[in-house]
């Protein structure tokens, strides 16, 4: 059952979160990140493609969107962009650290997916190396400049969709994307979806099933 966090879970975390915690500490963790002008209730959307065995959280952004909703960093602004990507960056690391704490877990495995902003400012916390992930998902979005392969800590298995009419994010952004990390040597999945536009559609959706359940740890490798 998804819960909202309350105000005193969200001043000791840092953010506001939905989860969907399990009776076993150890059970994977799945991490979901929003895009610009989102929420902690978007990515829910997704619920379908999850593992139901594994704890699930959604945190929300900090800034007011003037979209509507909540973004990791203001794109109407004419300050550098990575500046900005890093004080997400560390808001979320800082959050995540504080959840797992709150409720005191011990994941076996950690999983998280971004979608758009979210899926760039997840990048930058993998390549950045703050975070040991398993396993990452860049859904709609692409790989930030942010970071570089040598960082990365251990070797997460990459999921990566787009759809080729993405009037949002270019199709080359995320092309781009998945050669870069796959320059590092990791194992990059990446499905491409003719005439979808900013979502997945699906294929997509499909795949990211078999792929989360795969990562998390449910279901062996070919």
């Amino acid at each position: 059952m998804r819960v909202q966090s309350d105000t005193t879970q969200e001043e000791f975390v840092g953010l506001t979160f939905i989860h969907r915690l399990c009776a076993d500490p150890t059970a994977p963790l799945i991490v979901l990140v929003h895009g610009r002008a989102g929420s902690a209730q978007v990515m829910w959307a997704f619920e379908r493609t999850l593992p139901e065995r594994a704890h699930v959280v959604s945190f929300q952004a900090f800034l007011p969107d003037v979209l509507g909703g909540f973004s990791w960093w203001d794109m109407a602004s004419d300050q550098p962009l990575e500046p900005a990507i890093m004080v997400a960056r560390d808001r979320f690391h800082f959050a995540l650290e504080r959840y797992i704490e709150l409720f005191s877990l011990q994941p076996s495995k950690l999983v998280a997916a971004g979608f758009s902003q979210g899926s760039v400012m997840l990048s930058a916390v993998m390549l950045t190396g703050v975070v040991r992930f398993d396993g990452l998902g860049i859904l709609a979005g692409f790989v930030s400049n942010v970071g570089e392969g040598r960082l990365i800590q251990g070797r997460p298995d990459i999921f990566v969709a787009h759809g080729t009419s993405d009037e949002v994010l270019s199709v080359e952004k995320a092309r781009k994307g998945v050669e870069r990390l796959r320059s590092y040597g990791l194992n990059v999945n990446y499905v491409e979806e003719d005439g979808v536009g900013h979502k997945l559609g699906i294929q997509g959706m499909r795949a990211l099933k078999e792929w989360m359940s795969r990562v998390a740890g449910f279901v062996s490798p070919p």
